[in-house]
């Protein structure tokens, strides 16, 4: 005998206020198919709670600017004072400094792929490695506070390695070896090289000691160790540094 039902998960709301179901069910004999489906928009934020999630993101910045300044030795104080708020009302948003320190992970590497994670035109794997290490090393030169806290947070490094905009080098490193566009092994030594090159190169856009001459001399060494020559090294890379 045939069977038929559907189970639903409770609901919740996005944060864009969408009401939504997280998986619907639909199962019979025959059939078991799990189908995500979208409710009605629920009503649109209201001011109160604009002004709560702006006041969020203003101790957010507050607190990824005076981590990179004094390390994560800073006070609580500090960031209340720097987002301009009193040290009481920072406690309406985090409970403790676990909870900001946790907040600022995901924080700090979604401005990080702001500046670095946008689509590069090129299916060329050399390409895209140059542009993506030229824009990581920019934001070093134009934004060394979000640099200041990858170097110092080891758990911001390997978001960042991971899940986030820098993800995509063991995989194109692999790519590249396997169709003949980079010689060199993608092995744990290279990626140590490539990785620890890239992080000593920001450091030095962090103390002001970096331009795009520099950018484009440490990117095309890199692309001489994946196997490309120094011509064609040299020139994807100064046009990757001045993208």
């Amino acid at each position: 005998m045939s069977r038929a039902g559907i189970v639903a998960w409770p609901s919740r709301s996005r944060k864009d206020g969408a009401l939504i179901i997280d998986i619907v069910v639909i199962i019979d004999n025959n059939v078991n198919l799990m189908v995500p489906t979208i409710h009605a928009d629920a009503a649109p934020l209201t001011r109160g709670h604009k002004k709560r999630s702006r006041t969020r993101q203003t101790l957010l910045d507050a607190a990824l600017r005076v981590l990179a300044e004094s390390g994560e030795g800073f006070s609580l104080t500090e960031v209340a004072a720097r987002a301009g708020v009193s040290h009481g009302t920072f406690y309406n948003y985090f409970r403790d400094r676990e909870e900001l320190m946790d907040a600022l992970v995901p924080y700090s590497v979604e401005e990080f792929a702001v500046r670095t994670g946008q689509e590069v035109d090129s299916s060329d794997l050399a390409v895209r490695f140059a542009v993506i290490s030229a824009r990581a090393l920019r934001t070093a030169i134009d934004s060394p506070h979000i640099m200041r806290v990858a170097l110092r947070i080891e758990a911001v490094q390997r978001a960042l390695l991971i899940d986030g905009p820098l993800s995509h080098l063991h995989a194109d490193l692999t790519e590249g070896h396997r169709t003949g566009r980079f010689t060199g092994p993608p092995d744990g030594g290279m990626l140590d090289v490539i990785i620890g090159a890239l992080v000593l190169a920001g450091r030095r856009g962090v103390d002001g000691e970096s331009n795009d001459e520099y950018v484009a001399s440490v990117i095309a060494r890199l692309l001489m160790s994946l196997g490309l020559d120094n011509a064609e090294a040299r020139s994807i890379a100064t046009a990757a540094a001045r993208s």
